[in-house]
C-alpha cells in the first residue's frame, strides 16, 4: 500500500461503515465517487477512483475527477507541504486527461484549477510556470464557451493572486519570468472576470465568496457584506462550500454584521 492509499484511507475513516458498504452497491466506479465527493468526501471518492486507475490509467472521466478530488482534499489540508501532497498529483493527473482528450473541458478546468492553487505554494520560477497554465487554460475554454463561470472564476483569481503580490515582486517576475498571464493582469480584470463567474454561475458559493474577498481586499466592505451574504443563502453542494461559508460567516461576525434573516442586530457567531 502507498502513502497516499494510506493517507486517504486515513482522512475516510470516519466516514460511517453503512456508507462505505452503501456506495459499493451503487453502479459503477463514477457514480461511486461521484456520490462520495458530493457526499462531502474528496478523499473517499479519490480512493474509489485510484483503486480503478491501478485496473486502467487511460479513462478520461477517471482522471479529471481524481484531479478535482485531489484539489478539493489538499484544499482542506494545512500547511503547504500536505497541500502539494494532493495539488501534485492533480496536476499529473489532470493533464494525463488533457492528452487523451485535448478538447475535454472538464480535463482542462480541473488542470488550472490544480495549478492556481499549487501555484500560491511555488517558488517564484515554478509558479510563473504554473500561473501561465492557468491563464492558457482558461482562456482555451472560453474560447469554447464564453459562459464557463469556473474559467471566468480561474481568470479572476488569477489576477487577484498577481496583483496582490508587492509592485516589486510583480516587475522582478515580469522582467526576468515575463509571460503573458503577467502582463495581462490588473484589478479590473480581475473584478471583470469574478463578476463574470457570479453572473453565469450564480448558484456557485465559491465564486460569491471569491468576489467577496476581492471586495474586501480593495476596501469595498458594503460590498464583501453583499458577496458574503449572498453566499450564506445558497445551499452548499461541494466539498469545501461549508467551509467557505464559515469564513464568510466568521467576516461578517467581526464586522458586527448579522447573516440574512437573522432577528436580531448582533452577529451569529456560527
Amino acid at each position: 500500500m502507498n502513502r497516499r492509499t494510506l493517507f486517504t484511507l486515513i482522512l475516510s475513516a470516519a466516514l460511517p461503515m453503512s456508507v462505505n458498504a452503501q456506495l459499493s452497491g451503487f453502479g459503477g466506479v463514477i457514480a461511486r465517487s461521484d456520490m462520495a465527493y458530493m457526499a462531502g468526501d474528496p478523499a473517499l471518492s479519490y480512493s474509489i477512483l485510484e483503486a480503478q486507475l491501478a485496473t486502467d490509467s487511460t479513462e478520461y472521466e477517471v482522471l479529471w475527477r481524481a484531479a478535482r478530488a485531489a484539489v478539493i482534499v489538499g484544499i482542506e489540508q494545512e500547511g503547504t507541504r500536505v497541500q502539494n501532497y494532493w495539488f501534485d498529483p492533480a496536476i499529473r493527473l489532470s493533464e494525463r486527461a488533457v492528452t487523451l482528450k485535448p478538447d475535454g473541458v472538464d480535463g482542462i478546468y480541473w488542470r488550472g484549477v490544480a495549478a492556481g492553487r499549487r501555484a500560491m505554494n511555488a517558488g517564484p520560477s515554478y509558479a510563473v510556470g504554473l500561473a501561465e497554465t492557468v491563464y492558457t487554460d482558461a482562456h482555451a475554454i472560453l474560447a469554447a464557451d464564453s459562459l464557463h463561470g469556473g474559467a471566468h472564476n480561474m481568470l479572476g483569481k488569477l489576477n487577484y493572486e498577481i496583483m496582490s503580490l508587492s509592485w516589486f515582486e510583480r516587475m522582478i517576475a515580469k522582467t526576468f519570468m515575463g509571460n503573458d498571464a503577467l502582463y495581462d493582469t490588473s484589478w479590473e480584470n480581475a473584478e471583470y472576470h469574478l463578476r463574470r463567474a457570479v453572473d453565469t454561475w450564480p448558484e456557485f458559493i465559491l465564486f460569491h465568496f471569491d468576489l467577496g474577498q476581492l471586495h474586501r481586499k480593495r476596501g469595498r466592505q458594503e460590498h464583501a457584506i453583499e458577496s458574503f451574504r449572498q453566499a450564506l443563502t445558497l445551499r452548499a453542494v461541494h466539498p469545501i462550500d461549508r467551509r467557505l461559508q464559515d469564513q464568510a460567516r466568521e467576516t461578517l461576525s467581526e464586522w458586527g454584521v448579522p447573516e440574512v434573516g437573522s432577528t436580531s442586530g448582533m452577529p451569529t457567531g456560527r
